[in-house]
């Protein structure tokens, strides 16, 4: 019996559906969202911002970076406990066994976990300018060419952020480690890792970083120069890291030993 694509990926979106780290990671991401914007849009709307100009749009990145923050974390956690759940138990043999092929298994699972990714973007960002909204009054106003802007670049950071999950999730083969290792990296490790370069005078350097090459892309061109890059090259730069680890990722499984 030949297994098609199709198939394979229905396999791997009933594989993921079935457990509870899908949902149990969607909610810390909107719940975050929804209460940055509360927290950002009811500061911009008090009479202690009143003579500050640009209050609403502060707030609208304010919220936006929270949130974005959050989705990134947790999208590439789901993804690196998705693949490593499945070589820690078992379940990614039983899919080989119907499809021999390494890498389709593994681009199911990257198309699986980047949908995933998405979908978390979308409903955190969308909770957050909805309650920005709710607070914000006639301070906060974003137009909808910079909602679906800002909800566009969620996206493609949460998609490529869920391929560096699942890339370090086939690299260690550990969920606990993998998840670890992005928790640590994200709020604190990146940004030793940023001052140490700084101190070294390797500045040029600190850009390329995945966090700030995430900062960039929701920035759209609106960050500072000096600190991020410019949205084209950003996004091009979290890319390569993706691209980076999910090949590693996928070059460690066609050598691992799954019997």
């Amino acid at each position: 019996m030949t297994v098609g694509a199709a198939d394979l990926l229905r396999s791997e979106v009933r594989k993921a559906m079935s457990l509870r780290s899908w949902w149990a990671l969607a909610l810390p991401p909107v719940v975050i969202g929804f209460l940055s914007g509360l927290f950002y849009g009811t500061i911009a709307s008090s009479e202690l911002l009143a003579d500050f100009s640009d209050a609403g749009s502060l707030a609208v990145t304010l919220a936006a970076a929270v949130t974005v923050g959050a989705v990134v974390l947790f999208a590439a956690v789901f993804g690196a406990v998705h693949t490593a759940g499945d070589l820690r138990h078992g379940s990614l043999a039983t899919s080989l066994v119907a499809i021999p092929r390494r890498g389709r298994v593994v681009s199911a699972q990257l198309t699986v976990c980047a949908g995933v990714g998405a979908s978390y973007a979308v409903v955190s960002v969308a909770a957050a300018l909805l309650s920005l909204a709710a607070v914000g009054g006639d301070v906060v106003s974003v137009s909808v060419s910079d909602a679906v802007g800002l909800l566009l670049a969620a996206v493609v950071a949460g998609v490529l952020w869920s391929a560096i999950g699942c890339g370090l999730g086939l690299l260690t083969g550990s969920p606990t480690w993998s998840a670890v290792a992005l928790v640590a990296w994200l709020p604190l490790g990146e940004t030793v890792v940023a001052v140490v370069l700084n101190g070294i005078g390797a500045d040029a350097v600190v850009r390329l970083l995945p966090g700030l090459a995430t900062v960039g892309t929701i920035a759209r061109g609106q960050g500072p120069g000096d600190l991020v890059l410019p949205f084209g090259a950003a996004a091009v730069c979290l890319l390569l890291w993706a691209v980076g680890l999910a090949g590693a990722g996928w070059w460690r499984l066609s050598r691992r030993d799954l019997a």
